[in-house]
């Protein structure tokens, strides 16, 4: 993340209602870009996950989790 805000990618600042928290999002001048490259994989999921209740789609972010741990070891 240090990276992508040396290249001005990201914008950190802190969080005025909590100073010990940083906000951090895509600067402005990217933000059409990423959302171009991202956009069709987000637009996927949404339609994917749609159909679910919280609870199956929590169900599906806990398994890809615990998959992501095992795999990575």
């Amino acid at each position: 993340m240090g990276e992508l805000s040396r290249k001005g990618v990201l914008d950190r600042r802190e969080d005025d209602a909590d100073r010990r928290r940083t906000i951090v999002s895509i600067a402005y001048r990217h933000q059409d870009a990423i959302n171009e490259w991202l956009g069709y994989g987000a637009k996927a999921w949404r339609q994917a996950l749609q159909p679910l209740t919280p609870e199956q789609r929590r169900l599906f972010v806990d398994t890809l989790l615990a998959y992501e741990r095992a795999v990575s070891g």
